[in-house]
């Protein structure tokens, strides 16, 4: 699987340009590169930003985003370690970019996506650009790099090679900046196409189930906090608390056993219950996205 790190932290994005609560067309800059991963088949979207980064969080809480923090005068290099850190045993490669290009197309990260090498960087008219792919085998190689090349640095010490990939998307190149007129840009931009989104959910006398509370339980799971998987969403713990609170009593069982702080410390716990209901989930979203999707540009060929 293919991961994404969008790297919004305060000194190394957004720092000269457009903060990402500016819209761009109808939406945030942060949202819309978060929306770029997902249409391309990225599920799993990863967020670095700042340690006060409530109103970044805001801005992508409903995308299905995990949120990681950094200290706000975090070097580049540094914000993208987070990332891969917590990403390395996730996926097979991940795609990194600064949150201040949001104008690379999908077909751009499609491209991407198949190409081959530890490193894959995309080109246009003989300058390189973002987003850069990095297989997951190659992540130990710049985490354990301590120089001050930053991550350009950081391959090259690594001796990673590079291949670069020949795209038709001047958008690899585009940084935001406060006193540019992007129009023609979204006019043309890949989110500009009809796209079916679908959020599953799982309804009795109360919809109890969906993408928010599925990724609650994957992130409780990984954590074995409901505290820490509320942040990494970007969501308040009393939220987290009434998301489970609505599915055991939809559902009739717990799905979360938490045992309170003391000398052995705190920990919550997706039961066996929880697990077969996240894997049934997952399962089927997976077989009706596929269906749906054909079925969609069937119904709208254009």
């Amino acid at each position: 699987m293919i991961a994404a790190l969008i790297i919004a932290a305060a000194k190394t994005a957004y720092s000269e340009g457009l903060p990402p609560q500016k819209e761009l067309g109808a939406i945030p800059a942060l949202q819309r590169t978060v929306m770029l991963f997902q249409r391309a088949g990225i599920e799993r979207v990863v967020v670095v930003c700042e340690e006060d980064g409530e109103k970044t969080e805001k801005l992508a809480s409903h995308r299905n985003v995990v949120f990681l923090h950094h200290r706000v005068d975090a070097e580049l290099l540094d914000s993208v370690k987070t990332g891969l850190a917590y990403l390395q045993d996730k996926c097979t490669a991940t795609m990194i970019t600064l949150a201040d290009l949001p104008f690379f197309s999908i077909d751009t990260l499609r491209a991407l996506m198949s190409a081959d090498g530890p490193v894959s960087v995309p080109s246009y008219e003989g300058k390189d650009g973002q987003p850069i792919l990095i297989h997951a085998e190659s992540f130990p190689a710049i985490l354990s790099y301590a120089g001050e090349g930053g991550l350009v640095g950081a391959i090259e010490a690594s001796g990673l090679r590079r291949n670069f990939i020949e795209v038709d998307d001047e958008g690899i190149l585009i940084h935001t900046k406060d006193d540019e007129d992007y129009a023609a840009y979204i006019a043309e931009h890949s989110l500009r196409q009809s796209y079916p989104d679908f959020r599953f959910r799982i309804v009795r006398e109360k919809a109890f189930y969906g993408p928010g509370a599925h990724q609650l339980m994957q992130l409780t799971e990984e954590t074995n906090s409901l505290r820490e998987a509320c942040r990494r969403m970007g969501i308040s713990y009393g939220k987290g608390r009434a998301i489970l609170s609505l599915m055991e009593q939809q559902l009739g069982y717990p799905v979360v056993e938490s045992r309170q702080g003391g000398s052995a410390g705190g920990y919550s716990a997706v039961t066996d219950k929880g697990k077969e209901l996240m894997d049934r989930y997952s399962a089927y979203c997976t077989e009706a996205r596929a269906y749906l999707q054909d079925l969609f540009y069937e119904v709208f060929p254009d």
